[in-house]
């Protein structure tokens, strides 16, 4: 009776192996699920070897056969077992990368934000400044050019005030010369009249090329 019990051995452990395999079978390689699905061929074979085995070396064969799908069935479950603690231990080391990255990424990026932030804020005071600058420039300009403007027109009338004043004093010098040669000639006249009726003096006292 022991001989059906190691042969039911197997087909009781199958489910829960498919069961765990089918579980897993989304995130196992194609290696791994080949290896597995190659084994479990074996273990099918080797039923199939059992049930067609002589009456008189069925005992012994069945018990060869429950020994390797005993081996077999625990290969199975070892290699499943790696497997999860491969993956477990890939899911951790992931978990920490990624909460490591993700914190390094938040700490830039608020280092990020604040830089941004200071230059924005210095940019508009900047630019406020520059509009400022330019705003004062403009006016200073307007009043420049409004004074350029007076001092031109000032020197104009100043200019032609002094030309007018010069041209009168020239005029009048000119008319002044005139007027003394007449009386310098008049002068000469009279003396020479005296000079004759008084006879202080010859007529070459009185030199009328002076003229």
């Amino acid at each position: 009776m022991m001989v059906p019990t190691g042969g039911a051995r197997s087909p009781a452990k199958r489910p829960r192996d498919s069961d765990d395999s089918g579980s897993d079978g989304d995130s196992d390689s194609d290696c791994d699920g080949g290896l597995v699905s190659d084994l479990r061929e074996i273990v099918c074979l080797l039923r199939l070897i059992k049930g067609g085995a002589n009456r008189d070396g069925q005992k012994m064969c069945q018990q060869i056969i429950s020994s390797v799908a005993a081996d077999i069935q625990t290969m199975l479950e070892e290699t499943q077992l790696k497997f999860e603690k491969e993956r477990e231990n890939l899911l951790k080391v992931l978990s920490n990368t990624s909460k490591e990255c993700e914190n390094s990424l938040n700490e830039e990026y608020s280092k990020f934000q604040e830089t941004y932030d200071m230059f924005c804020r210095e940019k508009d005071a900047h630019m406020q400044t520059f509009r400022d600058l330019f705003s004062e420039v403009e006016i200073e300009k307007k009043k420049l050019l409004e004074q350029y403007k007076h001092h031109k027109k000032t020197e104009t009338t100043m200019l032609s005030a002094l030309d007018k004043t010069l041209s009168e004093k020239m005029t009048y010098a000119e008319q002044s010369v005139r007027r003394m040669k007449k009386d310098d000639k008049s002068f000469i006249i009279f003396r020479k009249s005296i000079g004759s009726f008084l006879e202080c003096g010859s007529d070459d006292d009185f030199d009328l090329d002076d003229e």
